[in-house]
C-alpha cells in the first residue's frame, strides 16, 4: 500500500512539474509571439473618404519588410499599352547585359525614331551611363533604340520578355523598347504586372531609382556634346513625398505615370507607397489626387 501511494505521490509531482514547464513554455512563447509582431502600417482611420480618380487603371500599394498591401485598385489585370514605362524593363536589361562605361556610336536608325528628347546626334560617341540618364530622365526614344541596338534590337526585346516571364509578369509583351505604339501592335501590361517590375527595380538596381529620382542632369558624351536633360517627372520638383517614378504617354496609352513615394510618416524609411496610374487624361493631377487620399485616409 505505501508502495502504491509512493508511486502516485510520484506521478503527482511529475504532472505539476510539467505543466508548470508548459506553462512556462507557453508564457515564453506567446512574449516571443507578442514582441515579434510587425505593426503593419499604415492603418486605416474610421472612415476612409472616397477616392475620385478618372483613371482608366490604378494601384497603390504599400511594401513593409517584403510584405504588401493594397490601398486602393481599379481594373490592375486589365491588359494596357504602357508607352515609356517600358523603358523601366529597357533599364533593367542594359543593367543585366552591358558594361557601362562601354561607349555607342549613335545610328541613323536610332535618330530616325520618332521624338526628339535627348537630341542625340548621329554618330555621337556617348557612354553606356550617359545614354541611360538620358533615356530614364528625358525618356529618349532615339536613346532606348540606341541601347537596343547595341545587342541587336531582336535579341534586346527577346531579353525584355524573358525578364517579364521569370518575373511572372503573364500579361505583359514587348515589341520594342520604347513603348511607342506600332501601328495596331502596342507594348502591354497591366498595373499588376508592373508592380512586379518595381518591386524588382527597388530590390536589385538601385541606380535606376537613383537616375529617376534627379528633376536634372548634366550629360557630356564622349564627343564633347554638353546637354543638360529635365526629367519628364515634374511631380519632383514638388514634393520630398516623391522619391522617384517614370512617365509615359502615347494616344494609345494616354498618360502613364509610375511613382514611388515616402510612407508620409515622420520615419519615412519604413517602407513605401507605389502609386500606378494609367490611361489618364492629367496623369499628374491624378498622382496628387492620390496621394491626398493616402494622406486623410490613413494613419502613418
Amino acid at each position: 500500500m505505501k508502495k502504491k501511494l509512493l508511486i502516485l505521490l510520484i506521478i503527482i509531482l511529475c504532472s505539476v512539474f510539467f505543466l508548470t514547464d508548459c506553462n512556462s513554455f507557453n508564457v515564453e512563447f506567446q512574449n516571443k509571439s507578442v514582441d515579434s509582431v510587425d505593426l503593419f502600417r499604415p492603418l486605416s482611420k474610421e472612415k476612409i473618404n472616397e477616392i475620385n480618380l478618372e483613371s482608366n487603371n490604378f494601384i497603390s500599394v504599400f511594401i513593409k519588410d517584403e510584405k504588401e498591401v493594397i490601398l486602393s485598385e481599379k481594373e490592375i489585370n486589365e491588359q494596357i499599352a504602357i508607352a515609356s514605362l517600358t523603358k523601366l524593363m529597357t533599364a533593367v536589361i542594359v543593367l543585366d547585359n552591358y558594361n557601362l562605361e562601354d561607349l555607342i556610336s549613335i545610328s541613323d536608325f536610332a535618330i530616325d525614331t520618332y521624338g526628339t528628347a535627348g537630341s542625340l546626334q548621329t554618330g555621337e560617341l556617348i557612354s553606356i551611363k550617359d545614354l541611360l540618364y538620358i533615356t530614364l530622365i528625358e525618356s529618349s526614344n532615339d536613346g532606348a533604340e540606341a541601347l537596343a541596338e547595341k545587342m541587336g534590337r531582336s535579341t534586346f526585346i527577346y531579353k525584355m520578355n524573358e525578364k517579364a516571364r521569370n518575373l511572372e509578369m503573364k500579361n505583359t509583351r514587348f515589341i520594342n523598347p520604347t513603348g511607342l505604339d506600332e501601328e495596331s501592335l502596342t507594348n502591354f501590361s497591366t498595373a499588376n504586372d508592373l508592380k512586379k517590375l518595381v518591386v524588382l527595380i527597388l530590390n536589385d538596381y538601385p541606380l535606376i531609382s537613383k537616375i529617376l529620382s534627379l528633376p536634372e542632369a548634366e550629360i557630356t558624351s564622349y564627343s564633347g556634346i554638353y546637354r543638360k536633360i529635365n526629367n519628364t517627372n515634374v511631380l519632383l520638383r514638388e514634393s520630398e513625398v516623391y522619391l522617384w517614378g517614370k512617365t509615359g504617354y502615347t494616344q494609345k496609352a494616354n498618360g502613364c505615370l509610375i511613382l514611388i513615394l515616402n510612407n508620409f510618416s515622420l520615419n519615412n524609411d519604413e517602407g513605401y507607397v507605389i502609386n500606378i496610374i494609367a490611361g489618364a487624361n492629367d496623369r499628374f493631377n491624378e498622382a496628387r489626387k492620390l496621394e491626398k487620399w493616402l494622406e486623410e485616409s490613413f494613419i502613418w
